[in-house]
């Protein structure tokens, strides 16, 4: 039984092996050239992105020095200069119904 099937496995070990290696080789090639395109497209969407960031900050930076009211309107009157500080931007909103007492006392609610 073992005899019968010798010759068809060393018929398709012979003729199969071939044909696997190289679809595995084309296939890895396949590859290959896939990540390397993969790859540019990313380098090529970098170079755009960085090449747009640079545009604009040149578009606000010449917008901005040009442009007196702009910068009046925006609060930026010194190109170095700190905004200016906005402290009830900070403060946490209050609720509107509530009423805060002095201190020990309790908080009513008005309805």
């Amino acid at each position: 039984m073992i005899q019968s099937f010798i010759p068809i496995v060393a018929v398709l070990a012979v003729f199969g092996f071939p044909v696997a290696i190289v679809f595995v080789l084309k296939y890895f090639r396949l590859k290959e050239r896939e990540l390397a395109l993969e790859m540019e497209t990313r380098e090529r969407s970098q170079r755009q992105q960085l090449a747009i960031e640079q545009r604009v900050e040149r578009l606000e930076g010449v917008l901005l020095s040009l442009d007196h009211d702009v910068r009046a309107r925006l609060g930026i009157e010194q190109p170095g200069a700190a905004p200016p500080a906005r402290p009830d931007l900070l403060e946490a909103p209050g609720s509107a119904g509530e009423q805060v007492g002095p201190p020990g006392s309790e908080r009513s609610k008005v309805r």
